[in-house]
Parts: structure tokens; C-alpha cells; sequence
């Protein structure tokens, strides 16, 4: 009876023990707060339509501050999918590293080309996937930029892929807009590229005071390639300026026209 009363007597001793230990370590658990935010940028484009002061002050908007909010009310994915949010944010993951710190690794949308045109709505950018982008109030990006007979449906979505990615002249442009963005001379060379009435696309360079003809967006590797050739073995820089047209149009053929 007294060995029954001790076993009882001991069990209850040890759940009350364990009781009052897994109420401090709940209580300590709840003060702890994050001590750190580090926000990495993976595979940094440079471009400035998002900065790590301003992913700071998001996520200060979402209640998220270092040595303030206990950890208990992070919540990983309503943060990603806040970010996602962001027009400049292609991806982010949220999570804690091996030092109890928040860790955020941030992946920005690279923009190869920007649509400008009379209707302020009609003027945005689009990434290197092809999907839109809105315009920043805080930054330009130097990018080529694209104008003229574009037919760009009203409404435009930036979340998804529409009518605009459906488009046979818009998949043409963005074929050309990645062939300039991967190659370093005709980066820096084309400024801009307007398309007429006719379909034919008009070329102007940054050096040089000529229009480009560069007539349908077809053959545009073998386009390029002579429009290279001109600039590199062609005239010196200062003779530039005597020839106002380039004509690529032509099989074969780099046709210049000299100014009267």
C-alpha cells in the first residue's frame, strides 16, 4: 500500500514538474523575438526598382521588425506571397537560418525592353520571361525602347500572360529584345526601335546619326550581324554622321546612304 502511495506520489511530482518546465519554455519561446533580418539578392541585375530599404519597409508594413516581432507570428509563406506581390520581385523564400536570424533570398525580374507611347497605361516594360512590367517613379532602366504600331490591349495584365504574349508582332519584338540584351555591343549601340505603319521596324543607335533600316522582324541574326559589321569595320566614329540611313533589309547586302 505504501510502495503504491510512493509510486503515485512520484508520478505526480514528476507531471507536475513537467508542467510548470513546459510552461516556462512556452513563456520563453513566446518572448523571443527576431534578432536579425538579412535580405540576400540572388543573382543581382543591378536594377534599382527594388532595394533592400525598401524590402525593409515592406516588410515593416507587414508588422515584421528586428528585435520587436516575436518569431511565434512569422509566417513564411503570407510573407513570400507578399513579396511575390511586388512587380519588381520575380521570387522570394523566407525562412530562418542556422543562427535563429530571418533570412530572406530575393530574386529581382530583369527587364529587356520598354513599350512607350501616348497612353500612360500603354507604357511599361517587360521582363526576360515576357511578362510586363509596370514603370517606376524612382527609376529608369536603360533598356532598348520600343514604339510606333504596337497593338497593346487595354487592361493590360501585368500578373499574367494574354493577348499581348499571344501576339505575333509582340513575340517578334521580344525574340529581338533578347537578342540585343545578350549581346554587349548591340546593348550599348541600339537605343530605340519604332515600327511603322507598313511593319517594317526602323533602328536608332546611340553613335551615329542614322536611321537603321532594318525592314520585317525576319532573318534578324543575319540583320544584326551586318549592322556589327558597319559599326565595327565600317566608318571611323567622326565620319559616322555623313550617312543618314543603314539598310539591312537585303540579302546579303549593307546599303548606306550618305547625307546631302
Amino acid at each position: 500500500m505504501i510502495r503504491k502511495a510512493l509510486i503515485l506520489f512520484f508520478w505526480s511530482v514528476l507531471l507536475i514538474a513537467w508542467l510548470i518546465l513546459s510552461a516556462f519554455v512556452s513563456s520563453k519561446y513566446q518572448s523571443i523575438v527576431v534578432k536579425n533580418i538579412d535580405i540576400n539578392i540572388v543573382e543581382d541585375n543591378h536594377h534599382l526598382f527594388i532595394t533592400k530599404s525598401e524590402i525593409n519597409s515592406l516588410l515593416s508594413s507587414l508588422g515584421i521588425v528586428k528585435n520587436v516581432t516575436p518569431k511565434k507570428e512569422i509566417d513564411f509563406s503570407y510573407i513570400e506571397r507578399k513579396l511575390h506581390n511586388h512587380p519588381a520581385i520575380n521570387s522570394a523564400q523566407v525562412y530562418f537560418n542556422n543562427k535563429g536570424d530571418l533570412e530572406l533570398d530575393i530574386k529581382k525580374r530583369t527587364p529587356i525592353a520598354r513599350f512607350i507611347s501616348p497612353s500612360i497605361e500603354k507604357n511599361f516594360y517587360i521582363d526576360d520571361l515576357g511578362y510586363p512590367m509596370p514603370l517606376s517613379n524612382s527609376y529608369v532602366c536603360r533598356v532598348p525602347i520600343f514604339s510606333g504600331m504596337i497593338d497593346i490591349p487595354k487592361g493590360l495584365n501585368f500578373n499574367r500572360l494574354d493577348s499581348l504574349h499571344r501576339s505575333v508582332l509582340f513575340q517578334k519584338i521580344y525574340k529581338m529584345s533578347k537578342i540585343i540584351n545578350n549581346d554587349s555591343f548591340l546593348k550599348s549601340q541600339i537605343v530605340q526601335i519604332h515600327i511603322n505603319n507598313n511593319g517594317y521596324f526602323d533602328l536608332i543607335p546611340r553613335i551615329g546619326n542614322q536611321k537603321i533600316l532594318f525592314g520585317l522582324a525576319e532573318n534578324m541574326e543575319n540583320k544584326f550581324k551586318k549592322i556589327k559589321l558597319f559599326y565595327s569595320n565600317g566608318p571611323q566614329s567622326k565620319e559616322l554622321n555623313n550617312y543618314d540611313t543603314l539598310n539591312v533589309m537585303y540579302k546579303n547586302q549593307i546599303i548606306c546612304s550618305k547625307r546631302n
